[in-house]
C-alpha cells in the first residue's frame, strides 16, 4: 500500500516539474547576441516637437505629447550587425509601442527581434524628456531623447567676435586664442525654440597633413528661451604649438571647421571655417 502512494506522489510530481522546466525554458528563451557584442540607440527625430493629438489623449490620456521611432543596433565585436537577436526597450516616461497609435501593442520589456541589418525598432509618445534604455544580452545602450514646445526647423551657427575674450577675427594667431560662436535653435518662422540640446563639433580639421585638436567648453548645451546657445573653442595646448606653428620649417598652419547638431543628428548647422597660425 505504501509503495502505490509513493509512485502515485512521483506520477503527481513529474506534471509539475514538467511544467516548470517549460516554463523556465520560456522564460529563458531570448535570442541573444555572443560575448562583446554592442547595442547602440538611435531616434528619428531625437527631439521631438509637442503639439496636440488624438493620440496623446488616446495612449498617454493627456493633450499635448509627441512620438519618435526608437531603433536599436545590435552588433557583433567587430561592428558587423547581427540579426536574428531579441532586444527589450525600456524608457523613464512616456509609452513604448509597436503598431499604429489607434491600434498600439505595448513594447515596453518584451522581446523584439533585429532585422537583416541588426536593427529592432519601436515607437515612443511621451510629453516629456525620456531616457530609453536598449538590452540583449550583456550588451545595453541608452538614448535620451527631449521635447520641445515647437517645430524645430534649423540651426543657425554664427560666431561672436565682439564679446570680452572672444577673438575678432576667424584667424588664431596664437595657440591660447580663443573663438566664441552661438547657435540658435529655430521654428519655420525664425522664432527660437527653448529646451533643445545642441552639440558643438570640430570637423575637416586636417589641413595639408596638419591636425588641429582642441575643445568646446560646455560642448553639450541646452537653448535659452531665445533659442541660442553659446560655446567657446580654444586649440590643444599640447599639440597646437607643433602642428600649427609658422616659425616651423616648412611652416604650417591649421583649419577646420565648427558645427552645431542635435542629439542624434537630425538637424546641423551649416559649418564655419576657421584658421589657425601660431608663431
Amino acid at each position: 500500500m505504501t509503495t502505490f502512494l509513493r509512485r502515485d506522489t512521483v506520477r503527481a510530481a513529474f506534471p509539475v516539474i514538467v511544467i516548470l522546466i517549460v516554463v523556465a525554458a520560456c522564460e529563458s528563451s531570448d535570442k541573444l547576441p555572443p560575448k562583446g557584442a554592442t547595442v547602440t540607440v538611435a531616434a528619428n527625430p531625437s527631439t521631438i516637437p509637442l503639439a496636440s493629438t488624438q493620440a496623446c489623449i488616446d495612449l498617454l490620456k493627456i493633450t499635448s505629447c509627441g512620438q519618435t521611432e526608437v531603433v536599436a543596433t545590435v552588433a557583433s565585436e567587430l561592428g558587423l550587425p547581427l540579426p536574428g537577436q531579441d532586444v527589450r526597450f525600456s524608457s523613464t516616461a512616456g509609452r513604448l509601442f509597436l503598431g499604429s497609435p489607434a491600434n498600439p501593442i505595448d513594447a515596453a520589456n518584451i522581446p523584439i527581434r533585429t532585422d537583416k541589418f541588426g536593427n529592432a525598432t519601436v515607437d515612443l509618445i511621451t510629453s516629456t524628456t525620456a531616457t530609453v534604455t536598449a538590452k540583449s544580452g550583456a550588451a545595453s545602450g541608452t538614448l535620451t531623447i527631449n521635447t520641445v514646445s515647437g517645430n524645430l526647423s534649423s540651426i543657425l551657427l554664427n560666431t561672436d567676435l565682439s564679446s570680452s575674450g572672444c577673438n575678432p577675427n576667424l584667424g588664431l594667431t596664437s595657440c591660447g586664442q580663443t573663438l566664441c560662436f552661438v547657435a540658435k535653435a529655430v521654428d519655420g518662422t525664425g522664432r527660437g525654440i527653448q529646451g533643445i540640446v545642441l552639440l558643438f563639433k570640430l570637423q575637416n580639421n586636417v589641413f595639408n597633413g596638419n591636425e588641429l585638436k582642441g575643445s568646446f567648453v560646455n560642448s553639450a548645451v541646452t537653448t535659452d528661451a531665445n533659442g541660442e546657445a553659446p560655446s567657446k573653442f580654444t586649440p590643444d595646448g599640447g599639440t597646437c604649438p607643433t602642428n600649427c606653428s609658422s616659425s616651423a620649417n616648412p611652416p604650417k598652419s591649421c583649419q577646420a571647421e565648427a558645427i552645431v547638431t542635435t542629439q542624434g543628428g537630425g538637424f546641423q548647422s551649416s559649418p564655419i571655417q576657421f584658421t589657425v597660425q601660431a608663431p
